[in-house]
């Protein structure tokens, strides 16, 4: 098998990875937004209402823990920017993902690690487009270290990256893989 066929075949798998997601997403926002009409006590005698206008709609479980919530960040909220969406809870009540725009202009889609699993920082999984059209897929191991990541730099370009941290010289090796070749780099991190 050549690298021509297996980078194909790896960006195939990938490529239907992030349709399952896509599709799983649509799905939990479907569900996430029936059941918060039916929690915020919509009429049950079938009348249609024209507009349901709300802060914030929060499903809970049958211990009164947050599970789906849709609506926007607190104004001081810990994030890079403060963003409007979908976020999703564990049954301890933890973050464990979401799905949203944010106020510097992209939207991102992320999931997380149980808490306790890994660095403090919980991404794990992570894809976003940013105002300018250029996107990315980004998969983090329990060290918050990029693993791989598949990008478009929003003008036709972009590729596959794969990482090989070196702490102990505090570099970080990335191969980039685009079509028209290989490039390998060498970041000091600072750490």
């Amino acid at each position: 098998m050549s690298n021509e066929e297996s980078l194909e075949s790896r960006m195939h798998r990938l490529e239907t990875k992030l349709r399952r997601t896509q599709r799983a997403l649509g799905l939990t926002v479907l569900i996430a937004v029936s059941g918060a009409i039916v929690a915020a006590g919509w009429p049950q005698d079938n009348q249609i209402r024209d507009l349901l206008r709300v802060k914030q709609l929060v499903v809970v479980d049958d211990e009164g823990r947050d599970r789906i919530r849709l609506g926007q960040d607190p104004k001081d909220t810990q994030r890079r920017s403060r963003a409007a969406g979908l976020t999703i809870f564990d049954n301890q009540g933890d973050e464990r993902g979401g799905f949203g725009t944010m106020d510097d202009g992209s939207v991102v889609f992320a999931m997380d690690a149980p808490r306790g699993v890994g660095a403090s920082m919980r991404d794990r999984i992570g894809l976003v487009v940013y105002p300018k059209g250029s996107a990315h897929v980004m998969l983090i191991d329990n060290m918050t270290r990029a693993v791989a990541k598949l990008q478009s730099d929003g003008d036709g370009g972009g590729g596959v990256q794969v990482f090989k941290w070196d702490m102990k010289a505090k570099k970080v090796h990335i191969k980039t893989i685009g079509y028209d070749g290989e490039k390998r780099e060498t970041i000091t991190t600072g750490e």
